[in-house]
């Protein structure tokens, strides 16, 4: 495993842990194949103990790359999109411009993928905060969440 994909998938971890203080009794997957076992995010959480709204993460280790898949988050079904990336002093004009960036609104509707930064804590550790909140996009997902919810088991659950 290169050093890359050890800090994104370790940014799992804070990620969560940043959702869930933010959400009401969350079910969270890593390696979740959503919307279908053809495809996976890497976090998927489900609120109100997996009867709620779907949130999709996709954790990437820079903010270049996170710009760059924007586009393909927008095409998950959730009713919120969030983007994560390390958070590094090298990278600032790629935080800069993903913070900003149309891309994170949909052509028509409401919605807008929300952002959250990973950083580099004391001793190696990483922690996470939510740079721009997500906002909800349109759409009911009831029975595809209660499919998904009967078909796997959480990393981290409440209930």
């Amino acid at each position: 495993m290169t050093q890359t994909q050890q800090v994104q998938e370790r940014a799992k971890e804070p990620v969560s842990r940043c959702l869930i203080r933010h959400l009401v009794v969350p079910d969270v997957y890593w390696d979740a194949p959503w919307p279908s076992l053809a495809n996976h995010v890497d976090l998927l959480a489900i609120d109100r103990a997996g009867s709620g709204d779907v949130h999709v993460v996709q954790i990437k280790r820079k903010a270049a790359d996170a710009l760059k898949a924007i586009p393909r988050l927008m095409h998950v079904p959730a009713q919120y999109r969030w983007i994560a990336f390390l958070k590094e002093t090298a990278d600032r004009r790629a935080q800069a411009a993903l913070l900003s960036h149309p891309s994170l609104y949909p052509a028509q509707g409401p919605g807008r993928v929300g952002i959250i930064e990973v950083v580099r804590l004391g001793g190696d550790t990483l922690g996470a905060n939510i740079k721009r909140a997500a906002e909800r996009f349109p759409g009911s997902l009831d029975e595809e969440v209660q499919r998904f919810v009967a078909a796997c088991k959480p990393t981290i659950s409440f209930a």
